[in-house]
């Protein structure tokens, strides 16, 4: 007996026209959308080298979907019509219209997220509109791809010749310096980690308790995680100790300062495990602003614009920019005058601590603790 699969591309394109036609006989559930979302995860992973994170691709699919069918009644999740692709757009353009050097990435990272989830569609057969929908759509949003500038990377930075005594001295002047020295010190006591013991360390006035961990209080947390992964401090069993860099650190070695405040760049940059779109757009700009800051192209200062002319999440995410932009300026790690600069007997610490980065919440970054030991762990 012959084969029963279309012989031609012409018969395979016919095909799958049929298939796409029975299935627009129903619209998508809400599960059936969860269970394309699970299908478009798996896809992902199973790619040999994807060009981007594929859990951040996910989320920020998720929440494109989930707006397009509270926007449009009609969509369907596996048929987008040209509509739906001009939404995004559209979205994509009013992260433009903010006009900073970061909403080139932040506007492309939603776009492309979208070409991607198209592509698995068609890959898969999932796809169940029209072919000329499908061409029209991807037309769209290739060509905003293709008019977009590249972004930046750790790769693009080009690290100023500083000597060591230097950098070791602008390094040992940032204020959470004085505060590590505190921790180590108390360190030494074997004391009990909790909240409320490690802000007294630290020299932190604010609200704890006994019952919460270091990591459950903002104030502290990024200086804590900051000391555990500049192997300032050590924890086992729920008792501090002093990490094999404290003695390192406390002589103001260069190498051991640099690595504790990479670490502390990676914790003030990184996204937490329940981020949304919002904050995962906030992290990118953050990020792009960073990175040109180290260029022979820096960004301006504007870290005072006023964005009561924005709504929404869009103002929540220029806010959501500065507040993160101005902690780094407060910190030491940023100035903001005509434009934005990291200094330069910094830039090899806060270049490091970008490179380990978790912007988008995805569990690369060693960022997070473990329950029992509150040590750091890959999620």
């Amino acid at each position: 007996m012959g084969s029963q699969r279309p012989s031609s591309r012409g018969q395979k394109r016919a095909a799958k026209s049929a298939a796409r036609r029975r299935r627009r006989a129903g619209a998508p559930t809400p599960s059936t959308v969860d269970k394309t979302l699970g299908r478009f995860s798996d896809w992902l992973e199973g790619l040999d080298d994807p060009e981007t994170d594929p859990q951040a691709t996910v989320r920020v699919v998720e929440s494109l979907l989930r707006e397009l069918t509270r926007v449009r009644p009609q969509f369907t999740a596996t048929g987008w019509e040209p509509d739906d692709a001009h939404l995004v757009l559209d979205a994509a353009e009013s992260v433009l219209a903010q006009d900073t050097d970061e909403a080139d990435d932040a506007a492309l990272h939603l776009v492309f997220s979208s070409l991607t989830y198209l592509a698995f569609l068609d890959e898969t057969d999932l796809w169940s509109g029209t072919d000329a929908d499908f061409e029209h759509c991807m037309e769209d949003l290739t060509s905003f791809v293709d008019s977009m500038p590249d972004t930046l990377t750790v790769d693009d930075v080009t690290l100023p010749d500083v000597p060591a005594d230097e950098e070791a001295a602008a390094l040992a002047d940032l204020p959470m310096i004085a505060r590590w020295d505190a921790l180590i010190a108390w360190s030494a006591a074997g004391e009990t980690v909790d909240a409320a013991t490690v802000a007294n360390a630290l020299r932190v006035s604010v609200p704890t308790s006994t019952f919460q961990a270091p990591a459950d209080v903002p104030e502290i947390a990024d200086l804590w995680f900051g000391a555990l992964l500049g192997g300032l401090i050590t924890t086992s069993n729920g008792v501090a100790a002093p990490g094999p860099q404290a003695g390192p650190f406390t002589a103001r070695d260069v190498l051991a300062l640099r690595a504790a405040v990479a670490g502390y760049v990676s914790t003030q940059l990184s996204a937490g495990p329940e981020v949304d779109v919002s904050a995962s757009v906030a992290a990118s700009f953050v990020a792009q602003t960073v990175l040109a800051a180290m260029t022979p192209d820096p960004p301006e200062g504007n870290l005072d614009e006023d964005y009561e002319s924005l709504e929404g999440e869009d103002r929540r995410t220029a806010e959501l920019v500065t507040a993160r932009l101005k902690s780094l300026v407060d910190d030491g790690l940023l100035v903001d005058g005509e434009v934005v600069l990291v200094p330069p007997q910094l830039c090899h610490a806060v270049r490091d601590g970008l490179a380990d980065a978790d912007l988008f919440g995805n569990g690369d970054s060693a960022t997070h603790t473990d329950a029992d030991t509150d040590t750091p762990s890959a999620r």
